[in-house]
């Protein structure tokens, strides 16, 4: 048996030494062919947005703060707590001049029935004047109108020109969220209703919903009554 060299000890393979591959055995690179040349790459796909197309198209840009983009109109300012509690408080004022005059009304009513009145003598002999029921029903009549007229007054209002006189001079419209548009009968109806519903049970909780669109946090300043009539304030000037 031969010895073997140690390891290591064979001489290096000379550069060329290898023959060459057999003619025909892989087929020639062109020249030029590779790497492509700058630009060669195709296109990407036609569905791939352009650079700066987000959002899609179709979709509303986000509004900046204290702005919304609504249906119709485009992008308005939400109306702030003060300017909606100022034009309260005109209404307000408003109203009680309709409350007063319709309760007065109804006094005179029930004073002019006085002259067709009835006496009517106690047990005691003491005669006594009562009006007849008829002008005791105009004043209550008179009285439940009076009472209403607040709610009457907005509810016609929003359903017409979308502000009360308050809100017109503030510079305020109350409109659909969803449309744009100013409220119809049935939302108009709602808005006031939510607020006069609180007063029944406490006037502080009625002070409470005007109060709300202070928790609203979606930026829309939206109050209970708002929700409930899926509505928004918005500036007009």
């Amino acid at each position: 048996m031969s010895e073997q060299p140690p390891f290591g000890n064979y001489p290096p393979p000379q550069w060329g030494s290898y023959p060459p591959a057999p003619p025909g055995t892989y087929p020639p690179v062109p020249h030029g062919s590779y790497p492509p040349s700058y630009g060669a790459y195709p296109p990407p796909p036609a569905f791939y947005p352009p650079v700066g197309s987000y959002p899609p198209g179709g979709y509303p840009p986000q509004a900046p703060s204290g702005h919304v983009t609504l249906p119709g109109i485009g992008t308005v300012a939400v109306a702030t707590i003060w300017q909606r509690l100022l034009a309260r408080l005109i209404d307000s004022l408003i109203c009680g001049v309709f409350y007063a005059v319709f309760l007065i009304l109804g006094v005179a009513l029930v004073a002019s029935t006085l002259q067709t009145s009835h006496t009517v003598t106690d047990h005691h002999g003491h005669a006594t004047s009562e009006p007849s029921g008829l002008g005791m029903l105009g004043f209550f009549l008179a009285f439940a109108v009076a009472m209403g007229s607040g709610l009457l007054y907005e509810w016609l209002m929003l359903a017409y020109k979308g502000a009360t006189l308050g809100k017109m001079a503030l510079g305020i419209k109350v409109v659909n969220q969803s449309t744009g548009q100013i409220l119809g009968y049935g939302p108009a109806f709602v808005r006031p209703l939510v607020p006069l519903a609180a007063s029944l049970f406490c006037s502080l909780l009625t002070l409470l919903v005007y109060l709300s669109p202070l928790f609203d946090n979606s930026g829309r300043l939206q109050g209970w009554h708002d929700r409930a009539a899926n509505d928004l304030v918005i500036k007009v000037r």
